[in-house]
């Protein structure tokens, strides 16, 4: 762990809440334990992301919202219409599939915690949840 200076440096100049990383930190070292535990590999991505961010569409399939025509997002399990949070780094731009982990309810439903991912990992990393769904247009099944 960097020192309390030299994370708060970076979380400034990264426009990253610096309570979210320590939490991060905490939970990444949590993971690690278990993963030596378990004779698992340690191994970083380095700068590409794809795989983790599979793996939070995995865990997180029931929470993906795409974005519709209209610019509104639905969410893929009970079609609620959602909104990014305007606290989001993506509030500004409309990627065109996210996962979040919260929502939160004020005048509008906003989604909390999101990234963005590909929907077409969709059926690969949920075969049996979207076996039968819909991306927008375009079957799944």
């Amino acid at each position: 762990v960097p020192s309390d200076f030299v994370l708060q440096a970076w979380c400034k100049e990264n426009f990253v809440n610096k309570k979210n990383m320590l939490k991060a930190i905490e939970i990444r070292s949590q993971l690690a334990d278990l993963c030596v535990k378990a004779g698992v590999p340690l191994r970083s991505c380095g700068q590409d992301s794809t795989a983790f961010r599979k793996c939070l569409a995995s865990g997180l399939f029931t929470n993906v919202a795409e974005l519709q025509k209209n610019g509104d997002y639905l969410t893929l399990d009970a079609r609620k219409k959602v909104h990014i949070h305007p606290s989001s780094c993506l509030f500004s731009s409309s990627p065109a599939c996210v996962v979040f982990t919260e929502m939160v309810e004020t005048t509008k439903c906003y989604m909390r915690n999101l990234t963005v991912v590909d929907p077409d990992w969709l059926p690969d990393v949920a075969p049996q949840y979207f076996k039968k769904k819909r991306l927008g247009a375009k079957a799944l099944s």
